[in-house]
Order: C-alpha cells, then sequence, then structure tokens
C-alpha cells in the first residue's frame, strides 16, 4: 500500500493558515463517460481552483458560480443551513478531482454562494470527503498535512 501526503496549509505563514484554512487545488468539472471503476481520471476542464478543507461541513459542495460557468447539470434543489442561515440551492452532478492525491470525488454537490459571502475558496470538502483522509493539523508552524493510502499499482 502506497501512501500519499499532500501539504494543504501555510507552513511558517501560521497567520495564512489562520485566515484561509488548508486548501488544497482541485479540478471541477463533469465527464459524464467516468466511471469510478475505471480506475481512470475524469477528463476534466485543466483550471485549478482553491478547495477549502472542511471539518464543519457534512458534505463537499461548489460555490454556485463556477458551477454555473462550469455549466455542471443541476438535478435538484436543496435547502442548506450555514452561519448566515438556510438558504435553498441548486444540487449539481459533477467530480472534483485532486491531483495532489490523486482523488476523485464524485455524485452530488450542493451549489453554494461562496465568493458572493466573501470566501475565496471556489469548493469545500467536507467530512464525507475526509472519512478517507488522514488530516493532521499543525497550527503551531501553519502546517496541515493530508494522507490517502492508495493500493499498490
Amino acid at each position: 500500500m502506497n501512501i500519499h501526503n499532500v501539504e494543504c496549509g501555510f507552513v511558517d505563514q501560521i497567520e495564512l493558515l489562520t485566515q484561509f484554512g488548508p486548501t488544497i487545488q482541485v479540478q471541477i468539472g463533469f465527464d459524464p463517460s467516468w466511471h469510478p471503476t475505471n480506475n481512470s481520471v475524469p477528463t476534466l476542464p485543466s483550471n485549478t481552483y482553491p478547495a477549502l478543507i472542511d471539518t464543519g461541513a457534512t458534505e463537499s459542495c461548489i460555490d454556485s458560480q463556477i458551477a454555473a460557468n462550469l455549466e455542471l447539470p443541476v438535478f435538484d434543489e436543496r435547502q442548506v443551513a450555514g452561519v448566515h442561515g438556510s438558504d435553498k440551492v441548486n444540487v449539481h452532478v459533477a467530480q472534483i478531482h485532486i491531483p495532489e492525491l490523486p482523488h476523485t470525488i464524485y455524485g452530488a454537490f450542493c451549489g453554494v454562494h461562496l465568493h458572493a459571502g466573501g470566501q475565496p475558496h471556489c469548493a469545500l470538502l467536507g467530512r464525507t470527503f475526509l472519512r478517507r483522509m488522514k488530516m493532521v493539523y499543525d497550527g503551531s508552524i501553519g502546517s496541515v498535512i493530508l494522507s490517502r493510502p492508495t493500493k499498490d499499482s
């Protein structure tokens, strides 16, 4: 078994970790021909976006404006709640690929108003994502290491 480790903090920049939280670059899109059992990476736009690793979020979400710009399919609406109360949002089908791990999250993602709320992130990676990871947060030096075990090739 291999272990993939990636730094998601801001080593020796404690204030940046405090301000932005653990952040990792992701690709976002929808490849309708991709299937998780193929052992391949979905074909997504090559742009990467900052995603917050958010232990306060149950599920992973995508910024609503990014979802609209990428024309991610909408298949439902859902009521979600955050620090500013409750709101009805679109639910998109998509894939979020994390090249550094490598790992792909797929399925339903709520389109939440991150940028409209002043957030710099384009996605939130919640606890449903973290249940397959190990995260070591060392705020004293600004480091956050995310680890994912993978099967040997």
